[in-house]
């Protein structure tokens, strides 16, 4: 058998090709951890038109809504109550579309705001626990 070179050659570009082409394996990548400062920006971003946040001024929301502070110590409050709220938003309130991980900051600062030490923590919901994002390398 004859060696043809222009025949080996597109041999190895096809071979090149469909190596760089190939289905690598999917790599879990761990997000990171709920931080009450990124729960905070997107309180200031969401949620301060309605509900007033520490610091804020009461005059400028509508009243007969509570406050972060009063949604943190509200005895029986839990984290999935407020993922659920969040999830499917009750009339005034708007969808706001929010991620898991978005809801787990804004739980995340609602605990760092809480100060009635008798009110139980707010924990995290079981079904929206942080999980690993699939990348691909």
């Amino acid at each position: 058998m004859r060696c043809n070179s222009r025949r080996m050659k597109w041999v190895a570009i096809a071979l090149a090709v469909s190596a760089s082409c190939a289905v690598l394996p999917v790599q879990a990548q761990e997000k990171p951890k709920p931080t009450p400062e990124r729960g905070e920006a997107l309180a200031t971003k969401l949620c301060a038109n309605c509900h007033v946040l520490p610091g804020g001024n009461p005059a400028a929301v509508p009243a007969g809504i509570p406050t972060f502070r009063a949604i943190a110590n509200k005895p029986g409050q839990s984290g999935d109550h407020i993922a659920q709220v969040l999830m499917l938003p009750h009339a005034p309130m708007p969808d706001l579309q929010v991620t898991r991980d978005e809801i787990l900051d804004i739980l995340a600062y609602l605990e760092s705001i809480r100060t009635d030490q008798s009110v139980q923590p707010i924990a995290p919901p079981a079904d929206i626990a942080p999980q690993p994002t699939p990348r691909k390398s």
